[in-house]
């Protein structure tokens, strides 16, 4: 193999499993956690769905965590097109920091506020539950829940303008980049 097939392989090459796996769990994941969000925020009665989305963004804590540890342990594929504009590579960068960080602050936000609300034992999945970190305030606790549904509709808007920027690179740019979330 020449050194330019092994750069154009190296330029092609997709996420490793863990990550893709990762990935479009968590994709799964939000998109749940954002219409219970929504329904929750508007009042609509849900019943066992407000156990599972305090579940759900807990997990999705995990996940980020893990992503992150996996990301800095495993060798990235290099971008398709590295001479790519530099303002689109930079934003690109911050909707994923600001969705990183976000999606860590997020559900720790929503444990401390729904604690302080006066939920004491936040149910987890089997069986277990998160530990009280607060004690009950809810006056405090509804000001929490208040910036908890701001910082959701922000979460959501990084989350729709990374999906338009990814099919924005498919259909526009026509670069395969979705394949590098599907394939190796």
């Amino acid at each position: 193999m020449s050194s330019s097939d092994t750069s154009i392989q190296e330029t092609t090459r997709g996420y490793s499993l863990p990550m893709r796996l990762i990935h479009w769990v968590m994709a799964v994941l939000i998109l749940y956690v954002i219409i219970v969000g929504i329904l929750m925020g508007n009042d609509f009665k849900i019943g066992k769905h407000y156990d599972y989305h305090r579940a759900t963004g807990f997990l999705l804590l995990f996940l980020v965590m893990l992503r992150i540890i996996i990301s800095r342990l495993s060798k990235p594929p290099v971008p398709k097109h590295v001479g790519e504009a530099g303002l689109r590579q930079m934003a690109a960068k911050i909707v994923h920091l600001l969705l990183y960080i976000g999606l860590i602050i997020q559900p720790l936000l929503g444990w401390y506020a729904t604690n302080t609300w006066g939920v004491a034992k936040i149910p987890f999945f089997f069986g277990t539950t998160l530990p009280r970190i607060a004690e009950k305030n809810r006056e405090f606790g509804n000001q929490l829940l208040e910036y908890h549904g701001w910082l959701g509709i922000l979460i959501t808007i990084l989350v729709i303008t990374h999906i338009g920027a990814a099919l924005m690179h498919q259909f526009v740019v026509k670069d395969n980049l979705i394949k590098r979330m599907i394939k190796t």
